[in-house]
């Protein structure tokens, strides 16, 4: 993310927040389960192939957004073509914990909020690296939840 996305993140998210609060990390993240995006993705190109009888291909991908985390809450913003977008959310911090990140080609974890049935599954890319490295930061400050065996 350039200086000036950063810059028009922050302007975005600077109503949101209380005169005491100050931002400690801007991340970005997709949201939602690969597995669930390639599915329906796959579905939705093979309906949009059969309508057109074979001449469109239709795409799908999982939503980027970005994170700003502050002292007391975490807000999450659309990215709309690679700039911060319409904000989606506000979690108050203390509320949320995300479960062990799992490492490798993308780092995957998932957030749980107090008082939600589901919980918001977010992948970190590797690319690009500076984001990657605020992603990782992320997860190091977050506190962990532990789930039960299933």
């Amino acid at each position: 993310m350039g200086a000036r996305q950063e810059r028009r993140l922050l302007e975005n998210a600077a109503p949101l927040m209380r005169h005491d609060e100050r931002v400690e990390l801007v991340a970005m993240a997709k949201i939602g389960s690969v597995k669930k995006s390639v599915g329906r993705s796959l579905a939705y190109g093979v309906a949009v192939g059969v309508l057109s009888g074979g001449t469109m291909m239709a795409i799908s991908t999982q939503a980027e957004a970005y994170i700003v985390l502050t002292n007391q809450q975490i807000l999450f913003f659309r990215s709309h073509a690679g700039t911060p977008g319409k904000h989606i959310v506000s979690i108050p911090r203390a509320y949320a914990a995300i479960t062990e990140p799992k490492s490798g080609f993308l780092l995957k974890f998932q957030l749980h909020v107090q008082g939600w049935d589901q919980a918001l599954a977010l992948t970190i890319p590797p690319l690009p690296p500076a984001l990657r490295k605020r992603g990782v930061a992320f997860t190091q400050v977050m506190p962990r939840i532990v789930l039960a065996p299933a």
